[in-house]
């Protein structure tokens, strides 16, 4: 059986707070205790003030790169997440867009978001379609319990959040070449 056979269907709910679909969107999938959160860095004055932003989660910077047709990207994790986006608000040029991933029910701890920052970093290695800024491959902690909802970090792996965040393959089209651009 083919892996598109094996999938099943899901609803994701792209809300936009503001009205703006160029603004922050918060994204949901159905019976995941996960949320998604896109900020548009002009915007991050104001996001960061959401909720969302002050729980433990990891999170992607997206930006063109200059010296390539691939987007940009650094992958990260906080405990929470707002000191290290303000951190690097000031310290990195290059993002236009801050892609975070938190628990509703704020049920992630630090360990959970170091393994999946590691992964998602692995991905992104594997997949060639971006320029990663992570200078280190961050390690998966040595001992870990599952994480609450392996929904969550499947969901997130299998980058189903990030296309429905608006950061998909047309985001990032530079003009004299277009490639896509998901880092997954």
């Amino acid at each position: 059986m083919s892996a598109a056979m094996n999938r099943r269907g899901f609803s994701v709910r792209v809300f936009l707070p503001d009205g703006d679909p160029d603004g922050v969107k918060v994204i949901e999938k159905s019976n995941w205790t996960g949320c998604g959160l896109v900020i548009p860095r002009a915007l991050f004055g104001e996001a960061k003030l959401r909720p969302e932003v002050n729980r433990t989660g990891v999170y992607l910077l997206v930006g063109p790169s200059e010296s390539s047709a691939l987007p940009q990207a650094y992958i990260g994790e906080g405990d929470p997440v707002r000191p290290r986006l303000e951190q690097h608000a000031k310290q990195k040029d290059f993002w236009t867009h801050a892609v975070i991933f938190t628990s509703k029910d704020q049920n992630l701890n630090k360990a959970h978001v170091q393994r999946l920052e590691s992964r998602l970093v692995e991905l992104a290695k594997a997949s060639k379609r971006c320029m990663l800024e992570n200078a280190n491959q961050p390690q998966p902690p040595r001992s870990l319990r599952p994480i609450p909802q392996k929904s969550m970090a499947s969901w997130m792996i299998c980058s189903c959040a990030y296309p429905s965040s608006g950061m998909g393959s047309s985001r990032w089209r530079r003009r004299r070449k277009a490639t896509r651009c998901s880092c997954f």
